[in-house]
């Protein structure tokens, strides 16, 4: 008889979260979160335990969704930054030009950040729009709290100079 390794939902949420932030697409996270996981399963004996479980099991799905990601058979999808830039749009309610103000502006951001590479893409949208602080940064990206804060200050910087470049911001006086 063989052993199936069981995983709570919360592990399952957890990897999976992270796949598909890394991969913007859901098909590809639910195959990437079963491979972490399997990995994890197989791997638990190198588990030490001098950090917490869910640390160690995110990096495991980081880098798994990240080996995909870099992979050729790999197909990018544009704009699935979890909605995150989509959210933040003003209600029904709010003046009808600042509800196409800001959704021109959430249009043009989310084309910025589909142009960030990869690794800035994940730490942009981590630090700015998930809320990640910078210690958590730096563990999701296998770096220093020093080097995640440098890696999303500058991804954060792209993005204005993207948005300044295409005008939205001036023509609106949207920051």
């Amino acid at each position: 008889m063989t052993y199936a390794p069981r995983f709570s939902d919360r592990e399952w949420r957890l990897a999976y979260g992270v796949a598909l932030r890394v991969l913007q697409a859901p098909d590809q996270a639910e195959d990437a979160a079963q491979e972490a996981l399997l990995r994890a399963y197989r791997a638990r004996d190198s588990y030490s335990g001098t950090a917490r479980f869910e640390s160690w099991l995110y990096r495991i799905a980081y880098t798994t969704a990240l080996s995909q990601l870099r992979s050729p058979h790999h197909r990018h999808r544009r704009g699935a930054h979890d909605g995150a830039v989509l959210d933040a749009l003003p209600s029904r309610d709010e003046p009808p030009d600042r509800v196409a103000e800001a959704a021109q502006l959430a249009q043009c951001m989310e084309g910025c950040l589909d142009n960030l590479r990869p690794l800035d893409r994940l730490a942009f949208t981590e630090r700015f729009l998930n809320g990640a602080t910078e210690r958590e940064l730096g563990e999701l990206l296998g770096v220093s709290t020093n080097a995640a804060k440098q890696r999303a200050f500058r991804a954060r910087r792209a993005v204005r100079q993207c948005v300044a470049a295409s005008g939205i911001a001036s023509r609106g006086g949207t920051r």
